[in-house]
């Protein structure tokens, strides 16, 4: 293939993907102006109790299910719907994947900020743990 031939093709290639680009965007954005009063309080409410600190937040990494429970309510989210438990009901509430694709996201990031607090709090205490560990060195000379 001659070096027009692929300039071409990667112009080609380029245009298609700006494209479609744009026109994800529209469609996603259309998308989210169809909801639903019943599910944009869902989401809202799921927003809610993912950023509460007492939640408690379960991904399922083979089924790629999220789970998040506070106090009664519990709450589990996947590809095409959420599920939202009190204790005696259960709602079954259909999301468009481009609104649970944003939920996933705000989850696993409030996730990975967990982790992050954990992982900090774990090197200040093995870091005092070594201090005390030197200072008895220090001490049993």
């Amino acid at each position: 293939m001659s070096f027009l031939k692929k300039r071409n093709l990667q112009r080609f290639r380029i245009f298609v993907r700006r494209y479609f680009r744009r026109f994800s965007k529209n469609f996603e954005s259309s998308e989210a102006n169809k909801l639903d009063e019943i599910q944009k309080r869902a989401l809202y409410t799921v927003r809610r109790m993912i950023s509460k600190p007492d939640a408690v937040l379960l991904i399922a990494p083979i089924s790629g299910i999220s789970y998040v429970e506070w106090k009664h309510y519990f709450i589990r989210f996947s590809d095409t719907a959420l599920t939202i438990t009190n204790g005696k009901y259960s709602y079954y509430i259909w999301m468009p994947s481009s609104q649970l694709d944003k939920l996933k996201d705000i989850f696993y990031k409030n996730v990975e900020a967990r982790r992050q607090k954990m992982e900090e709090k774990y090197d200040k205490r093995t870091l005092e743990n070594l201090n005390l560990i030197s200072e008895e060195l220090q001490n049993d000379k």
